[in-house]
């Protein structure tokens, strides 16, 4: 069956995707050519790119290449795969294995660390130099609206309610509330809720909802209160292009009612039924009136403006220390995501084909943030890939870093009683390893395919619907 590829991706993004592959792949080489070098050890290739070398240059004895395949790169050194005589490194020195083991453990663990150093350094950087985020993230949990008839209002959830804890965590923020109920669809949370000074205990069902590429995830239907209603962008030829309002505008109120609630508005653009509606603008220092006509999407059935919503305020610090805190904060909240995930997915609450994502996988994720959110998403995102990159090297499979610095110690601890790793050793754990990494990069890929495609997706799955409590989507 042959489909267009603009099914899948813009241009523009796939290019987007293999850059920044690229950047954290070499990123991850240049950790341990780097390291090798000031360790002594020679390399003979540094590579940005695999297969036939299109363009290069020798330097230091290292012909640094550009390759034909744009999809990551490599270092290679001498005598990778050289046999230890007895362990004792009696090979040239040229010779990667001739080296101290120490030297070896060292140039292994750079790539990985490089990556990690990376994923920390970006949001460290963005505090520093100031990013937007949405308000009501770093906010305390105060309900501005319980969708009617859902499993939060029948749990006993009212507006003004101030949500103080759940399972262990005290006055959170409505990033970690997301964050919570996002990874445990279809799971009960307890709640202790204050509601006019008083506090009571409430249990909440997560509901599960599916993103169009079939990833599920949890939903509690609660929304913050808003003070107004930012907007980012507009729609060209839309009804909010015709009507006046710009980026930056402010919506504070429609047909005369305070836009406190996202739902509350979607619900005045629906019963307008077409028919103009009268939008209170905040556009700097004035307050203006604007009359619009909303137009029927089709696709959502209901009607729309035109304009992606936006409340935001400027994140920043001149603080190293609380810039480089808040990195190492950002990725741990990341890694312990992810790791709740894995673990759900071995228990069995959790399908791998809906929350695995291969290289198709990765590249949509890409190309969608950067026709969404541009260069500033993309960054983002080149954060966790630089950190999901570095951990998945750590993997003690044989292939991998991880892999050799499992085998180093292994050598260190034979050695101990007279023994040696021979090479015979070595390629069965490598042909191991290797097939291992092959099975995984196939399941990613079938599993991109059955999950992403065209002609692999389920009939069943879901259309796409919003996962963040705040509106980010175009109305």
């Amino acid at each position: 069956m042959n489909f267009p590829i603009t099914l899948l991706f813009s241009f523009s993004g796939l290019l987007v995707f293999i850059i920044i592959l690229c950047a954290m792949v070499t990123i991850h080489e240049f950790g341990h050519f780097i390291v090798a070098k000031w360790l002594g050890i020679p390399a003979e290739v540094f590579s940005v790119g695999f297969g036939k070398r299109l363009w290069g240059f020798d330097w230091g004895g290292t012909d640094f290449r550009i390759s034909a395949l744009p999809l990551g790169g490599y270092v290679r050194f001498r005598g990778e795969n050289m046999e230890m005589i007895q362990g004792k490194g009696e090979g040239s020195v040229e010779e990667f294995l001739a080296h101290a083991k120490w030297k070896r453990f060292l140039v292994a663990l750079a790539g990985p660390a490089f990556n990690i150093i990376t994923a920390i350094a970006i949001p460290t950087t963005a505090i520093m130099i100031g990013y937007h985020e949405d308000i009501s993230w770093s906010q305390q949990i105060v309900i501005g609206d319980v969708k009617p008839g859902s499993a939060a209002e029948q749990s006993g959830l009212k507006t003004g309610d101030r949500i103080v804890s759940y399972h262990d965590k005290t006055n959170p923020t409505w990033a970690d509330f997301d964050d919570e109920i996002k990874i445990h669809p279809n799971e009960t949370i307890p709640l202790v809720v204050e509601r006019n000074g008083q506090t009571s205990n409430l249990t909440a069902q997560i509901r599960s909802e599916k993103t169009k590429d079939g990833e599920e995830y949890g939903t509690l239907d609660v929304e913050p209160i808003l003070n107004g209603l930012g907007v980012s962008s507009i729609t060209p030829d839309s009804a909010a292009a015709a009507a006046g309002l710009k980026p930056g505008d402010k919506i504070m109120e429609i047909n005369g009612v305070a836009v406190t609630v996202f739902r509350k508005f979607k619900e005045a653009l629906n019963d307008s039924k077409g028919e103009e509606v009268t939008l209170k603008i905040a556009r700097g220092q004035q307050l203006l009136d604007l009359k619009a006509k909303p137009k029927k999407d089709v696709q959502f059935n209901e009607y729309r403006l035109g304009f992606a919503p936006k409340n935001t305020a400027l994140v920043q610090t001149s603080s190293l220390t609380a810039a480089l805190a808040f990195g190492w904060k950002y990725n741990w909240r990341i890694i312990r995501l992810t790791g709740i995930v894995f673990k759900q997915i071995f228990a069995g609450q959790r399908s791998a084909r809906n929350s695995v994502a291969g290289p198709i996988g990765m590249a949509k994720q890409v190309s969608d943030i950067f026709d969404v959110a541009g260069w500033a998403g993309v960054i983002n995102m080149m954060g966790l890939l630089s950190m999901n990159l570095g951990i998945m090297n750590l993997l003690p499979i044989p292939v991998l870093d991880g892999g050799m610095i499992v085998l180093i110690f292994v050598e260190a601890l034979l050695g101990l009683v007279g023994m040696t790793l021979t090479m015979n050793i070595r390629e069965r754990l490598q042909q191991v390893g290797f097939v291992a990494l092959m099975a995984l990069m196939l399941f990613v890929f079938a599993n991109d395919i059955l999950r992403i495609l065209p002609f692999g997706k389920s009939s069943e799955a879901a259309p796409a619907t919003q996962t963040a409590p705040a509106p980010q989507t175009g109305k």
